[in-house]
């Protein structure tokens, strides 16, 4: 959109008035500038877990410590082992005792049918045998998915990790008792990297997901991280008003950089077009703020209303 305006000049003295005023005519244009967003967060792992043991005890040991880089199945923690031994070793002996009933009810079942077949033997002896055989299969499976129950909760005693990672937090110290399901490490995932932030409710970025991010380190301000922005929260923190925005890191995270990190992170968003003029060609009416445009046509003027956008030193930007 362009449009013509007059810029009137300053004069002195009533007199002035009686004479014609010089005046400097300019073509005006719609011009976009960048807005700075700068937005404070930390650097946290796009995924991460909690590591802990799905039967409470008391912690024997932690072999890892925060920053310690992690395999898949690398052992974390153990807690004591004891009960869950004894009961391992009761359901094996317990499958022992159910395979040798199971033996001696075969044993019996052949025999008597062997019996039945030189006629020898009674149909009611056979069938008693047949429910006996039934009875010791049924006690012996009974006690091999309890071996089973018990040797995976010994196999539970100890922790390991279920993704390779970095270690964001230990939790738990040897001595300590930890209950089922309490976090002992807490682990972030190899692979994404993003810069997190709570940006007050309001700011629209949502259209602008896929942006560039320039992410710089409190702490170093000199290591600059490319990041795009990939995800806004659609909740409001109800405390803090504010809701989640992530970007995500390009490329790994340095060596240097441990998580949590605080972060800074520049998104340069479109902005919305205005027009730039000199300051001195605003004026103003009782309905706001004004400009003179002019016709090219006929060259006549009209009072415009107009918009402020912003100002600085020198000009004005009016809204398109």
């Amino acid at each position: 959109l362009q449009v013509f305006l007059a810029l009137t000049c300053a004069f002195a003295g009533p007199a002035a008035s009686e004479t014609a005023l010089p005046v400097q005519i300019v073509k005006a244009a719609t011009s976009e500038r960048q807005q700075e967003v700068v937005l404070a967060g930390l650097l946290q792992a796009e995924q991460s877990f909690q590591a802990s043991f799905p039967d409470g005890g008391r912690v024997l040991s932690v072999t890892v410590r925060q920053g310690d880089q992690v395999e898949k199945d690398a052992v974390l923690a153990q807690i004591d082992p004891t009960q869950a031994a004894a009961e391992e070793r009761a359901a094996q002996a317990e499958l022992d005792g159910a395979e040798a009933a199971l033996l001696q009810a075969t044993l019996a079942n052949d025999r008597m049918q062997g019996l039945l077949d030189r006629g020898t033997g009674t149909r009611a002896e056979v069938d008693a045998t047949v429910e006996a055989l039934i009875s010791a299969r049924s006690a012996r499976d009974r006690a091999a998915a309890q071996l089973a129950k018990a040797q995976s909760r010994l196999d539970d005693t100890t922790l390991l990790a279920s993704s390779a990672g970095t270690v964001i937090r230990r939790s738990a110290e040897p001595g300590s008792v930890v209950g089922p399901g309490q976090e002992v490490i807490a682990i972030a995932a190899s692979g994404g990297l993003d810069a997190v932030f709570n940006v007050a409710d309001g700011f629209d970025l949502e259209s602008h997901l896929g942006e560039p991010v320039s992410v710089t380190l409190i702490d170093n301000p000199d290591l600059i991280l490319n990041a795009t922005l990939r995800e806004v929260s659609p909740l409001v923190d109800s405390g803090t008003g504010t809701v989640e925005v992530k970007a995500r890191i390009t490329g790994a995270k340095p060596a240097s950089v441990p998580f949590g990190a605080p972060v800074v992170g520049h998104i340069a968003l479109p902005d919305p077009g205005a027009i730039t003029l000199p300051w001195n060609t605003l004026t103003t009416t009782a309905a706001g703020p004004a400009v003179w445009t002019v016709d090219p046509a006929t060259m006549t003027v009209a009072l415009t209303l107009v918009e402020v956008d912003s100002y600085t030193s020198d000009a004005v930007r009016l809204k398109a």
